[in-house]
């Protein structure tokens, strides 16, 4: 059985639409195989752009093959 990982995926878009992203502006961080270790990251980077209104994050997992 494969283990599931986690990947923090953020990008700056254009406006609080969230419709649009900011060309060259994605972020992708990981796998980390553990839940905690993305949710410790997610945090981090949210705190560090938290009054960029236009900026977000959020944690996926991919499926096990």
């Amino acid at each position: 059985m494969q283990q599931q990982h986690y990947w923090v995926i953020g990008a700056d878009y254009r406006d609080l639409q969230f419709a649009e992203v900011v060309a060259g502006t994605t972020q992708v961080m990981g796998p980390f195989r553990e839940y905690r270790e993305a949710a410790t990251v997610w945090r981090e980077q949210a705190m560090a752009t938290r009054y960029r209104a236009t900026m977000r994050y959020t944690i996926v997992v991919n499926a096990p093959a």
